[in-house]
């Protein structure tokens, strides 16, 4: 029996999608991981929404641009990074931070004042986490964590679904009685009674995630849930930086700024 082109790349199709939706949440975070191992620059817009933590009934919003350099050597960010931070109308810079993995400035452009971190100056603050930008790397250190301690975590595949019309895997990540840190923090404590419910949506054409969703509650008091979400979009991968205008930590250019000199705690 002959079968016509039409009818055979239709049975291809249907082939290849049964393979697609055999794979795991664990083979979709591996593929995620091996994605980002190739990037070494990225740049993206960050959209992000969070329960204030001063007050769980109200929320904050954020709007974020960033430049990203992977530095692995790096044990805070595994970055040096350029993160510009909008007001509600994005067009308006309030706060810049500038990594390049020896000092951090963080200049707030509405009073002219910039915080320095020096790391190499005060190595104690490579020892704590008083970063909580969640990079690329961060993410992944995050996923490699979850598999290699995967009797802690639940990791589901949900439907796959569409964010700002990309198909998007979806996978679940639950974690009962632990709490931890993100990124290269990530560290489990016992916490009985905590619930962490993680969502990412990771476009099926690059494995990359575009988007996540969590949900962070305890059992002893259900109605003091807090969330976060975040969407990442426009993103270029493997772009050119010029790391002497992207990641340029020198006190030339920060002239004009009152310069406040941060210490370890």
């Amino acid at each position: 029996m002959k079968i016509n082109k039409i009818t055979f790349f239709t049975i291809i199709l249907m082939i290849l999608t049964s393979c697609n939706e055999k794979e795991t949440a664990s083979e979709i975070i591996q593929k995620t991981i091996n994605t980002i191992d190739t990037i070494e620059t990225i740049y993206y817009k960050q959209d992000m929404a969070r329960t204030n933590p001063q007050n769980i009934n109200d929320t904050i919003l954020r709007y974020r641009e960033m430049y990203f350099k992977r530095l692995i050597s790096d044990s805070i960010v595994g970055v040096k990074g350029h993160w510009y931070m909008y007001v509600n109308d994005k067009e308006n810079v309030v706060y810049e931070d500038i990594y390049d993995g020896h000092r951090l400035i963080r200049k707030n452009n509405q009073d002219s004042i910039v915080r320095i971190y020096d790391l190499d100056k005060y190595p104690d603050f490579k020892r704590k986490h008083f970063w909580s930008h969640n990079t690329l790397y961060g993410m992944q250190f995050e996923f490699k964590y979850m598999l290699n301690h995967s009797s802690s975590y639940s990791i589901k595949r949900l439907n796959d679904t569409i964010v700002r019309n990309v198909n998007c895997y979806q996978v679940l990540v639950i974690l009962k009685d632990k709490m931890t840190m993100p990124g290269f923090a990530t560290k489990l404590e016992d916490d009985k009674g905590s619930i962490s419910k993680t969502t990412y949506f990771i476009d099926k054409e690059t494995n990359y995630p575009i988007k996540m969703k969590g949900e962070f509650y305890s059992t002893d008091n259900l109605e003091q849930k807090v969330f976060i979400d975040q969407t990442y979009y426009n993103l270029e991968f493997n772009i050119d930086l010029n790391e002497n205008v992207w990641f340029n930590t020198t006190n030339r250019s920060i002239d004009g700024y009152e310069k406040i000199e941060m210490k370890p705690e």
